[in-house]
């Protein structure tokens, strides 16, 4: 009779119970599908293998890094690859970035423009690897070797990325233009050190790693 009664109340059940269970099954699923793609594309990200080679789209870096820097992420999106390379022994990020061009945007010609109206308006370009800072008082520029390569940089404060309300510099700014694809890239180092005593970004801590760089 038990069973019987299972069947019979499996057959009586209401039609739109059926659907909504359906749907919630696949949206079960889906949430269970999205999660994977989610993990296997933060694990591409982050994969010190995967984030060297979209370095390589756009520079000639030194195979092992200096000592002390690593791979964090990176990715190539629109064909604008970005990369992080991080150096806690440093206490700063490094964020290498192929700019995109835009229809709704003023396209910037060369390296000097860009840095220059960075510097102008005091609005540093927000970065896909770290959150940037929002206003950039900019306290010195100049020209950084690399390769055969000058880029032009500004260095300043940035109010987001600030040391407790202080003045300490901790952004640097800098661009070169692509020997290859012809697109401008932008670098900006940024402490990652937000305590008291932070250090002032300088120029050597920035040659730290752009030494070890022959091309973009």
């Amino acid at each position: 009779m038990k069973k019987q009664s299972r069947r019979r109340s499996t057959r009586g059940m209401a039609t739109w119970l059926k659907v909504v269970l359906i749907a919630a099954g696949l949206c079960f699923l889906g949430l269970i599908g999205m999660g994977i793609f989610v993990f296997l594309g933060y694990q591409q990200l982050t994969n010190p293998v995967k984030v060297r080679e979209t370095a390589n789209l756009f520079m000639t870096i030194s195979d092992p890094l200096p000592s002390g820097f690593n791979f964090a992420w990176g990715g190539n999106f629109m064909d604008s690859p970005f990369v992080v390379i991080v150096s806690p022994e440093n206490k700063a990020a490094y964020t290498f970035f192929s700019l995109p061009q835009s229809a709704n945007t003023t396209i910037v010609t060369t390296p000097e423009e860009l840095v220059g109206k960075i510097a102008k308006e005091g609005q540093a370009p927000s970065s896909p690897g770290i959150a940037s800072a929002k206003k950039l008082k900019v306290s010195s520029q100049g020209t950084l070797n690399i390769g055969d390569q000058k880029m032009p940089y500004a260095i300043g404060h940035g109010d987001q990325a600030g040391n407790g309300g202080g003045t300490v510099d901790n952004v640097f700014c800098g661009s070169i233009k692509s020997s290859t694809s012809g697109k401008l890239v932008l670098l900006m180092v940024q402490s990652i050190d937000l305590g008291p005593t932070a250090k002032p970004m300088t120029i050597e801590t920035v040659k730290k790693l752009t030494d070890s760089i022959t091309k973009f």
